[in-house]
This record gives structure tokens, sequence and C-alpha cells, in this order.
């Protein structure tokens, strides 16, 4: 298995001050390569909270969290950093583009702290943004592209280190219905051509039936959604 969590909590503190609040409570998921899975569930119940304690962006209180043979409870906040670099790729629902750079210095950010970076990093970002129909825009800036074409360059940008494992949280949240099945689409390409398993956030219970599996997040745990 390429993630195994067990048992996975997470309180927050009440921002008044009263008992705390258990957002993930016994959570137990496993994903292989190649999977595509989509969390469903109410606003504040904990989807993103769970995505980026797999990505290593939050650390869970208690539990396994286990991400391609490695164990997030015990890392250092260094190897922590390490491992987001080069096993993870993230796609939000806002682009988080750099709207001074062009295309293709967007995509290739996320390599900036790779020391083994060599020359055909360069070569890689083209081939990304030519995969997801973009080639014809490597010197454009974000504010030239549309909503949709932004995001397709956040999917490049999220593959340019070859993760093994891509998250996706609320992912077609800034689009329209017809460029958010584009992505879909995209994403799906990108896990079948490449066996990329795909964790995605989405309140979209059409987008989510795509995916091979369907879990509903409900009072801290994860179930199987039935529509």
């Amino acid at each position: 298995m390429l993630i195994e969590i067990a048992d996975l909590k997470k309180t927050y503190a009440a921002p008044d001050g009263s008992d705390a609040v258990h957002v993930l409570n016994g959570v137990a998921l496993e994903v292989a390569k190649g999977d595509t899975v989509a969390i469903v569930g109410p606003s504040g119940c904990g989807k993103s909270t769970l995505l980026n304690i797999i990505g290593a962006l939050d650390r869970a209180d208690s539990g396994k969290v286990q991400v391609a043979d490695q164990d997030l409870t015990t890392l250092t906040a260094d190897a922590l950093a390490q491992f987001r670099s080069r096993t993870v790729g993230f796609i939000f629902q806002l682009h988080h583009l750099l709207p001074q750079c062009t295309i293709l210095e967007n995509v290739l950010v996320p390599t900036l702290a790779n020391k083994e970076r060599n020359g055909a990093v360069e070569g890689r970002a083209k081939e990304l943004l030519a995969s997801v129909g973009l080639e014809h825009r490597l010197n454009h800036r974000p504010g030239q592209l549309s909503g949709g074409e932004r995001q397709r360059v956040a999917v490049a940008r999220a593959l340019i280190n070859n993760p093994k494992v891509l998250l996706a949280d609320e992912p077609t949240g800034a689009l329209d219905r017809v460029n958010a099945t584009r992505l879909v689409d995209l994403l799906l390409e990108m896990n079948h051509l490449h066996e990329l398993p795909i964790v995605m956030v989405t309140h979209a219970a059409d987008l989510a039936r795509r995916m091979s599996r369907v879990l509903e997040l409900v009072d801290g745990k994860l179930f199987d959604f039935r529509p």
C-alpha cells in the first residue's frame, strides 16, 4: 500500500476556549498504486485536515500515518519538507500560481529546492505543459490564462517532481462544470498513464463518482459512500 492510515486522530482547540473539537476520530484508509479515491462530506468535517496530514502539511495527534513506506509521525521537520517535495503532488482549489512568473517558471518552482536538479528538468516541465495542452502558453503569465488553464498549470506543477501520490483539495471548486469535467478527465488520464494514485476531496458528487472509490467522512471516520 502507498498510503496506510489507522486509528488517526486530530483535535483542535475551540476558538471560544470551550471543549476541543475532535475533527478526526479513528480514521482508517488504505490506498494502493493506481487507486483513485474521492472523499466527500460537509464543509468543516475534516476532509482537508485529513488530506493535509497525508501530505505532511499537518501532523496527527495519534495513529498510524505511513505514505510511500515513510512513517510521517516520526519524521523531523526537515525530513517532512523533503517528503512534501519528493513524494507528494498537491493541487488546491486556488491555483496559487505566482503572477510575476511565466507558466513555465511556475511549473519549475517546486524543483528549486531539489539539490539534484539538472538540465533535464526544464524539458520535463515543457513535456508536462504539453500533456495538459498548454505547450503554446509557456511564456504567458497566469493573468493571461483562463481559470481552467491555470488549474491545468497547477496539475503540471504538481507532477514536476515525479510524485508517488497526488492529493487534490477541491481542485474543481473554482471552475465551471465544463472545465471541472475537463480537469477530472486530465487527472484520470494521468492516473491511467502513470498509475499515479489520486486522493481527491470534493463536494461535487458527480465528479466524485468518477473515482474508483468514494468515501464519506462522518463524525471523524471514513465510510463507504453510497449515493
